[in-house]
């Protein structure tokens, strides 16, 4: 067996988390051992703990906003990352369905109070909102939480689309992590490891799983949605690269 150094898998929530443990614990010498969020700085030296304890050939995951100060604790711990990220339209469709399935969440019960149709939970994602149930920033606020990430040294990262585009892709994808990480030195086992990472996916397995799509947000919104999300977080789409311009 290969010593392979502990890292962290980091994903905004609703970038398919679940679906990148799930090809991580493909690997057969890999070990989840935690899942750690959402990085305030009051949890910085319990999460400290957390991530120093990772053995090898192990890893965490898990949702942590940027912020200087976790970027300095993961730079001490030598703890390379992987950051996965989602277009932020098919990140508010998600949020839209995800707390419906949880009968006590707060979420839900102020969507069934005020009788809130798809729509517009949505515009509330989009917006924020903040009233006794409710205290959330607009998806450009909540996305810019994270997306700090990508700018940083010895973080990877992995975008959901490239994950779900296609087996291709998926492969393609793969094969950074495995290489980044270093979890397989050897050339010729290279491929052998990442077609059992691909094996291990079972949407079954996983909660919160719902369609598992890319680009679900252009079935979704309709112009008054797409207009609030222009005026919101246009710019934000342009930044990450998954539009040119607001004419979409």
């Amino acid at each position: 067996m290969t010593n392979r150094n502990p890292f962290f898998a980091n994903s905004i929530a609703k970038s398919g988390t679940h679906l990148m443990k799930q090809l991580l614990e493909g690997h057969p010498e890999l070990t989840h051992k935690a899942f750690i969020y959402p990085g305030h700085l009051q949890q910085l030296e319990e999460h400290r703990k957390t991530l120093s304890s990772l053995p090898i050939n192990s890893f965490a995951n898990g949702h942590l906003f940027h912020s200087d100060e976790y970027t300095a604790l993961f730079k001490e711990l030598e703890l390379k990352q992987l950051f996965l990220y989602r277009d932020p339209r098919d990140i508010v469709v998600s949020y839209g369905y995800f707390f419906m399935q949880f009968p006590d969440h707060p979420y839900r019960r102020y969507f069934q109070d005020h009788k809130l149709s798809i729509k517009e939970r949505f515009l509330i994602f989009i917006n924020g909102a903040t009233n006794d149930l409710i205290k959330r920033p607009n998806i450009r606020d909540w996305y810019q939480k994270f997306a700090g990430w990508l700018n940083e040294p010895n973080v990877l990262p992995i975008s959901y689309e490239s994950l779900v585009e296609s087996k291709e892709s998926q492969l393609q994808q793969l094969e950074r992590i495995v290489r980044f990480f270093q979890l397989e030195l050897h050339q010729d086992v290279i491929k052998t490891r990442v077609n059992q990472m691909q094996s291990n996916v079972d949407p079954k397995k996983s909660v919160t799983f719902r369609k598992g799509q890319s680009g679900n947000w252009r079935q979704e919104f309709d112009k008054e949605v797409k207009d609030a999300f222009k005026a919101v977080a246009g710019d934000l789409l342009i930044q990450l690269g998954y539009e040119n311009d607001k004419s979409w």
